[in-house]
């Protein structure tokens, strides 16, 4: 207890003098002031930036690292306003999504099936069918209350998801339904037609075991910023905070090499290792996105969506009409059901299907969006990858294209605009040959995979 106490003093007296400097720390400056060992304060610091967002730079000044923090302090993973009211949103359409996918299945085909009865007995006339009737009306009962069953079922399976490839090789994860019955993947059809296909979702507790899987499979316990571009793709500076925070996460400890290379030892984290920890760790190049679809249906089933709504739409609207319009032409019987239901047989199902209609209409400018964002996503990726990978200080602006068509279709134009972005975001610089060649240059990326 004394321990832990003394431990919490510790950190509490580091970060006030973090406080002081307005984010910026030196540990050496932290020994002097506070008189604890080197051990006791790096220990410290670790659990800083790992509790804060930091990144830990060359003091070009003082020697040695120079531990920079977000001021005023800021939380790691600490969600803005902002971000709050968009997770309140993407949570409002979760639910809404489940009660909608709930109901897909019973309001386009059970009262797709309901509507075939109701007109079943409108054109027999109904007093001589009775008979007929009422087989229709069981055979009815028993169709709705499978739907029912299958939409159970749909909602409560689990979801596996295996890895697809486009004729590029580029792969990416998709769901592996588990449908056994025809009407089960309409069900889910019928979902997807209205607010497009399922997207498996990442974990968010898979990247703390890719970076460790990572450091024990792939470096040997050491780590610098570039590796966490080669497994994020993420720029310099977030990857700078990143290294700061998985090596306070891991207990390790940063240091610089002589050419000025800041890096983490995690060789804690070393020992025997299993084939399954292989699994965990998925390079940024390989992290594509599946391809962005507007329903993910085949143009058949969209088609027997389409005409089953249609024909919900149509005889909704005309019961509406009959309630509020008695008709003698009818029999009695019906015409009763009609005046007693008219709200679950007329205004129900024609909002809904008015909606099934209307919710992909609204969804395709966004759809649309989202198709040409996901080509630019995949180029950054092929190209961060490739750089990665290859390992090399200097690319051509040729060589990169080649690259890029190799995975995907794309204009030099494309390649061009996006290596003007990742030279920012990855600290290189652009020149030119005598020959008016543009070469890419990425000096600090390469010295820091050959660290």
């Amino acid at each position: 207890m004394k321990k832990k106490i003394y431990k919490e003093e510790i950190i509490s007296k580091i970060k006030n003098i973090i406080t002081t400097n307005k984010g910026v720390i030196n540990p050496n400056e932290a020994i002097s002031i506070t008189g604890y060992s080197k051990d006791d304060v790096i220990t410290a610091l670790n659990r800083l930036i790992e509790l804060y967002d930091a990144k830990v730079v060359l003091d070009d000044i003082a020697g040695g690292l120079k531990y920079m923090f977000k001021y005023p302090l800021y939380k790691r993973n600490k969600r803005t306003f902002k971000e709050v009211c968009a997770n309140f949103g993407r949570g409002a359409l979760k639910v809404f999504k489940i009660v909608y996918k709930s109901a897909v299945g019973v309001i386009l085909i059970a009262y797709t099936i309901i509507f075939i009865l109701i007109l079943s007995i409108a054109l027999r006339g109904g007093n001589n069918n009775n008979n007929n009737n009422n087989n229709s009306s069981a055979l009815g009962f028993h169709l709705l209350i499978r739907i029912i069953s299958e939409i159970f079922f749909w909602n409560n399976m689990s979801r596996h998801y295996n890895m697809t490839s486009d004729r590029y090789g580029n792969k990416y994860r998709t769901y592996q339904g588990k449908e056994k019955e025809k009407g089960e993947g309409f069900i889910k059809g019928v979902f997807s037609f209205v607010f497009g296909p399922d997207i498996p979702p990442i974990e968010e507790e898979a990247d703390v075991r890719e970076v460790a899987s990572y450091i024990r499979l792939k470096t040997k316990g050491i780590i610098t910023a570039a590796n966490m571009i080669e497994l994020a793709g993420i720029p310099y500076h977030k990857a700078d905070s990143r290294l700061a925070e998985y090596c306070g996460k891991f207990d390790g400890y940063l240091d610089i090499n002589n050419d000025g290379v800041v890096y983490a030892n995690c060789s804690n984290l070393l020992g025997s290792t299993s084939q399954s920890e292989y699994n965990n760790i998925t390079y940024y190049i390989d992290e594509v996105e599946p391809p962005i679809e507007f329903t993910g249906n085949k143009s058949g089933r969209n088609f027997a969506i389409i005409c089953m709504n249609a024909f919900n739409l149509i005889m909704s609207s005309i019961i509406l009409h009959l309630h509020y319009t008695p008709s003698e032409y009818y029999e009695s019987s019906l015409q009763n059901i009609i005046n007693v239901y008219g709200y679950w047989l007329g205004w129900f199902p024609l909002i809904v299907s008015i909606s099934y209609f209307l919710i992909p209409l609204i969804r395709f400018p966004s759809y649309y969006i989202k198709k040409k964002n996901r080509n630019k996503r995949v180029l950054h990726k092929i190209l961060i990858g490739s750089i990665c990978r290859l390992r090399k200080r200097n690319y051509s602006l040729n060589e990169l294209v080649n690259i890029a068509r190799s995975r995907m279709e794309v204009i030099e134009d494309d390649v061009k605009n996006m290596m003007n972005e990742i030279v920012s975001e990855l600290n290189g610089s652009i020149d030119f040959t005598n020959d008016g060649v543009i070469i890419y240059t990425f000096d600090r990326l390469y010295n820091e995979f050959n660290i």
